[in-house]
């Protein structure tokens, strides 16, 4: 489950239209979601409050082994308030990553900047005069600021380690973002505190994205870069887009390259991601059923009833390592995922599969009829041999403000979000170690409960037993006592409350 604080920036990337899928680093984000997801460690308390919409703070209280914690604060100039702050507001698929459906590539937009929240202190009582307001709008429109992020975490106790994060858009397809990691040595240490600073400049423009990466550690230079293959999202940006015309399934190809002067540090690798899109499983309305078989020309654009998928080749030439995953959502509560990665240098080789289960509320909020769907109606229309059956059409789309000024179409929901009250995702490699993580809501908390079983042992608890063998064998003049390995790697809560 993401931190309220990664919730938090994730609201602010929405509200400022990042497109987070246009990255090489989120390439094999879907796959990296239902396979290397964390289980809790101990037991954890987060209190969280977004207590402005320009203000978020964030304690944790943790026990793995002592007593630890941290604190966290966030301030954005872009005001949050469409983001759900209340722990049983909040959706449950925003703080617990899934299978991540890839978006079309879009344009962004041209206005990137937001009102200083220092404007109101203009709207005085006292001056409703018009030369007043005419004076006071060129001065709000002058003093206008660039959509700004700071975030800071203090860990506690000793030693003690500061994360800091500045987050500026620069310009409609920039963004700049710099982090800083400072870590404390002992207390009777003298030794001044380790820090690094890592830079990066992220150039987005829909079409391809470009992303240039400093770290003080050893000087470390890195360049990402991510292309999307189709018609580009600038040209058509102006134009009309309709049913026809909306692609069905993307492909990127990406690299990364990495250098460090001082080290003599070189790294890359390089990347494929094929994955549909929306519009390939949407089905069509009864009248754009009838208007695209009256027309062949449209037919071969209509939206095919499948399932989404998406698969991912990623390969690092100089280790000799290639990965391949290929990911599905079999209906809007069940998804799969598969990895296999082998080494051309060797026989190492890697295999892994998980899956996610969510579970409907029985609070859920009323549907309409033509959203009544349990996911598979397609598994259904394929053996009547139908191929796009009339159903009733959905809803008009309602235009919608955004923090920015910018009105966007959205559909209305029938409550999915609010009725998915708890998911259950399970991991198992070729060594068969099992991961389990149960993550739902209980009355106003988001609970988090996971264990990991596989065949190895706890160090520190057989270390005694296996000195105690040891010694009972010697004295009672056997050989050596071998000791059972243990099944169980831990099991761990993480308690979640927001206001």
């Amino acid at each position: 489950m993401l931190d309220f604080m990664d919730y938090i920036q994730l609201a602010f990337a929405e509200a400022t239209n990042w497109n987070r899928d246009n990255s090489y680093s989120s390439l094999t984000a879907t796959a990296q979601s239902l396979l290397d997801f964390s289980t809790p460690e101990r037991l954890r308390v987060h209190l969280s409050s977004l207590s402005t919409p320009h203000f978020a703070t964030s304690y944790t209280l943790g026990t793995v082994g002592l007593i630890d914690g941290s604190v966290s604060y966030l301030f954005s100039t872009v005001p949050l308030n469409h983001a759900a702050s209340r722990s049983s507001l909040i959706p449950l698929r925003k703080l617990s990553p899934g299978y991540r459906q890839v978006q079309a590539p879009v344009a962004l937009i041209q206005n990137f900047r937001v009102d200083s929240i220092l404007d109101d202190l203009n709207h005085l009582p006292g001056s409703n005069d018009s030369d007043n307001n005419s004076t006071t709008t060129l001065r709000n429109h002058g003093r206008s600021q660039k959509a700004t992020l700071f975030h800071a975490t203090l860990h506690l106790p000793p030693p003690t380690t500061l994360n800091a994060l500045f987050l500026r858009r620069i310009s409609p397809t920039m963004q700049l973002s710099l982090a800083v990691c400072s870590t404390r040595g002992p207390p009777l240490s003298k030794s001044a505190p380790q820090a690094s600073l890592l830079t990066q400049l992220s150039h987005n423009t829909g079409k391809y994205s470009n992303e240039y990466l400093f770290s003080t550690d050893n000087a470390l230079f890195g360049w990402r870069g991510l292309w999307n293959f189709g018609p580009d999202p600038r040209a058509t940006s102006t134009g009309t887009t309709t049913a026809s015309t909306q692609p069905l399934s993307l492909l990127s190809a990406g690299a990364e390259a990495y250098y460090s002067p001082v080290s003599s540090l070189i790294g890359m690798s390089t990347g494929l991601r094929f994955s549909t899109l929306p519009a390939a499983t949407d089905v069509p309305s009864s009248s754009s059923s009838n208007s695209s078989a009256s027309s062949n020309s449209n037919t071969s654009n209509n939206p095919i009833s499948t399932f989404p998928y998406t698969l991912t080749l990623t390969l690092t030439p100089l280790t000799g390592s290639l990965s391949t995953t290929y990911s599905l959502r079999a209906s809007p509560n069940l998804a799969f995922s598969s990895r296999f990665g082998f080494n051309v240098y060797s026989w190492e080789s890697e295999m892994v599969a998980g899956m996610e289960l969510w579970r409907k509320s029985r609070r859920a909020a009323p549907a309409d009829d033509h959203n009544d769907d349990d996911g598979l109606e397609w598994a259904r229309r394929k053996m009547r041999g139908e191929r796009h059956p009339p159903l009733p059409s959905p809803p008009p789309p309602v235009p919608k403000r955004d923090p920015l000024g910018q009105y966007h179409t959205v559909k209305k929901t029938t409550g999915e979000e609010d009725a998915n009250e708890s998911v259950l995702k399970i991991r198992v490699d070729q060594s068969w170690n099992v991961r389990l993580l149960w993550e739902g809501r209980v009355k106003e908390l988001l609970v988090s409960a996971g264990v990991g079983l596989g065949p190895s042992s706890f160090a520190s608890s057989l270390s005694s037993l296996s000195s105690l063998s040891a010694a009972g064998a010697q004295s009672s003049g056997g050989g050596s006592a071998g000791v059972g390995k243990s099944y169980w790697h831990g099991f761990g809560i993480s308690v979640l409350y927001s206001s």
